[in-house]
């Protein structure tokens, strides 16, 4: 089963159809639909790469209002490898900082993470009621952010591996992934995910690690779809250095957790 493309006034973004039979709603969103122009055009939601900041509200306000939250969370993220956990009302509204993992049981509370060929990854947790976002990039994988996520996970809610169904968003593709100071950037562990001379397959990379974590391979959704390959829809670091972020959204609509239920 592959991602579906949905146009809506538009606003052109993503589902992955297995996630739609969950009270959830998500999106990958396109690079169109926005108010952005020139080499950020049009759907950016990034203020930190040169686009006018008014633009930039007012998309984000449009998939705030698109995915019907309460709260839109987000954090300028590094690359690095902390996870951000709301569990609690009043740690919304506030501007975050170096988080590029994104978790909470919150209903109406939408997580997004900003990319330009990371990759999105959407974890649920069918039992608990818990979800996270995840910003990848080549040194998430090799902190390790999704095994770190999972741990937050299992840790801070209760939950189990076994529970939990996930899925990677468009990214950067094998075909256009080329490390060539692998043998300094990349463990060797990785080495093996070279598909041909300095090329590496990172979606297989995530796929091992979210299974080394627990998860059932069956429960992972793959989009195969590579951002570089698309101009007309993604926005690409590596293809065009000064451009863009898409997003990719996840949100409760309604408390799904044990304890929820039985208050």
């Amino acid at each position: 089963m592959t991602i579906r493309l949905i146009n809506e006034n538009g606003l052109y973004y993503f589902v992955f159809p297995n996630l739609m039979s969950f009270p959830l709603k998500h999106a990958i969103f396109s690079r169109l639909g926005g108010y952005s122009k020139g080499p950020y055009y049009s759907l950016n939601v990034s203020y930190n790469v040169g686009d006018r900041i008014g633009c930039v509200e007012k998309n984000l306000k449009k998939i705030k209002a698109f995915l019907g939250a309460d709260s839109l969370v987000f954090s300028k993220q590094v690359h690095g490898s902390k996870v951000l956990v709301i569990k609690e009302k009043w740690q919304l509204g506030r501007d975050y900082i170096g988080f590029d993992s994104l978790v909470t049981n919150l209903p109406k509370v939408a997580l997004l993470i900003k990319l330009a060929d990371c990759q999105g990854i959407f974890l649920y947790d069918s039992c608990n009621g818990v979800i996270a976002n995840i910003h990848c990039g080549w040194r998430g994988s090799v902190a390790n952010i999704i095994g770190v996520t999972i741990k937050t996970m299992i840790r801070e809610f209760g939950s189990s591996p076994s529970d939990i169904w996930a899925a990677i968003s468009p990214s950067l593709g094998p075909c256009c992934s080329e490390f060539k100071n692998y043998k300094k950037e990349l463990p060797k562990s990785f080495w093996s995910y070279q598909i041909r001379p300095n090329y590496f397959d990172f979606w297989k990379i995530s796929i091992s690690q979210l299974m080394g974590a627990g998860i059932p391979y069956h429960q992972i959704l793959l989009a195969g779809i590579c951002s570089a390959c698309l101009p007309s829809l993604f926005f690409s670091y590596r293809r065009n250095k000064r451009t863009g972020r898409f997003a990719t959204a996840i949100m409760l609509e309604r408390s799904e957790s044990r304890l929820a239920n039985r208050k």
